[in-house]
Parts: structure tokens; sequence; C-alpha cells
């Protein structure tokens, strides 16, 4: 598969996705549905992630969700979270997402397409070599100086010496908007995170020049698609990210 097929599959993954969202009753979206595989699944996560599959199983592609568990045969992964968000969603708070990563293999660090798409202003993100929203190029931002940046936290455990600090509730859009320089970093040490919510992310993140490692400064590159495994995550430019590892260890 190449850049341009997995571009028109995610386009046509989000427009699924909006319209099965969107007609389901905000009073009716928090509702139970199931034990998923990784959490609670609520009713708007079914029908956003059955919009989604719906779509991407007519292709030979192997798939992991974040309810369903991996579905499909395929020599090309998918990393899906087909709404990144949920309690946004379910409150009625503008900001939640449908993510996909693209991989040749399990592995993050063969990710060679992802696309994040902003469920509520309908701004879209995608990166293969390049990133990109709305078609035009993005760029991390090249602040370096800790006193200056405004920053995505979960959630600070001291005094932190950032001018600005916010946690929105889409770590895909989040790490997004990094990518494009609306903030400078994101920083979510909380052991939370499953690759597959960041992977699309954070794939647009590093092809705008940016960095994400974990809190050892790792790299995630080897890390594999899967539900159990939680991770940390720092993002932001090369030389802050070094700043940022020194400030949290």
């Amino acid at each position: 598969m190449d850049e341009k097929k997995a571009l028109e599959l995610s386009r046509e993954v989000a427009k699924r996705v909006l319209k099965a969202v969107n007609s389901l009753p905000l009073e009716r979206r928090g509702e139970f549905f199931a034990f998923g595989k990784s959490s609670v699944t609520k009713l708007v996560d079914k029908v956003a992630e059955d919009a989604a599959l719906e779509v991407l199983r007519k292709e030979k592609l192997r798939i992991l969700s974040e309810e369903c568990g991996y579905v499909g045969e395929g020599d090309v992964f998918v990393a899906l979270d087909p709404l990144d968000g949920t309690f946004n969603a379910v409150r009625g708070i503008p900001i939640y997402s449908v993510s996909l990563c693209f991989s040749d293999s399990e592995k993050f660090g063969d990710a060679f397409f992802s696309y994040v798409f902003n469920l509520c202003s309908r701004d879209e993100y995608y990166a293969g070599e390049m990133a990109f929203k709305n078609e035009k190029e993005i760029k991390v931002g090249g602040k370096e100086n800790l006193e200056e940046i405004n920053a995505v936290v979960y959630y600070p455990d001291r005094p932190l010496p950032f001018k600005r600090i916010r946690a929105l509730g889409s770590a895909a859009l989040e790490t997004c908007f990094v990518a494009e320089g609306i903030f400078d970093c994101f920083i979510d040490l909380r052991g939370m995170l499953r690759i597959f919510d960041v992977a699309g992310g954070i794939c647009i993140l590093e092809r705008a020049g940016g960095v994400a490692v974990d809190e050892r400064g790792n790299s995630l590159k080897n890390k594999r698609f899967e539900i159990s495994e939680r991770i940390n995550v720092v993002a932001s430019n090369k030389i802050l990210c070094k700043k940022l590892l020194e400030l949290i260890v």
C-alpha cells in the first residue's frame, strides 16, 4: 500500500466516523456498551469503531483497534483509535479525534503513514515523508527556553517553569498541535497511554521535525502495536526534549 491509498482510506474512515458520531444523540454517547480489550466501551466508542472497521476491513489489513483488539489479515498493520477523547465526546467538549497509523510491521518504527482527523473542527493532519495540516506542510516550533514554552502536561506533580500548561483530553490531537507549533511539548508520565493512542500523532510530529521518547529518553520506535503495554511520552523539538528530560528525571 502506498501513501496515496492510505490517505484515501483514512479520509473515508474519518468521513464515516464523523457521520456515525454526529448521528448519535449526546445524551446516549456515554451509555455503557461492554468491557473492551483495554477499557470500558461506551456506545459512542462502539459506533465510531464500527464505522471505521466497515471501511478498513474491505482491505487486506491487520488492524489493532482499541475496543476489539486485532482483526483482519494482511501485510500492512493499522493502529486505529476510532475515538480519541471519549470523555470529551460524551460531555460535548469539542476536542476529540480519529487516529490511524499504517505500518509495514507490528512495530511502530516501521510506520509509513499516519492520519489524525479532528472530529470537531474537521482539520486533518497526515504524514508520509513530510507532515501536513489541511494539505499545508507543518513544522514543530523552535523554542528552547523552558520559561517561554506552552506545554501539554498530564499531570504536573511538581512546579514547572513553563509559560502555560494545558491538558485537553485527546493525545492524538495534542501531539499534532505540537507538530504544528501551537504547543511546544507534550508530556504524559501517568503510565496510561497505549502506543495506538498516540502512534498517529507522534508519527506526524516526527515527520514535522520533532522527537518523541519515553521518560528515560528511549526511542518509541521499537514499541509494538499491542493492547496491554502502557507507555510514557515526552515529545517536542530535539533541543527542548533534552531539557525536558533533565527536568523531569
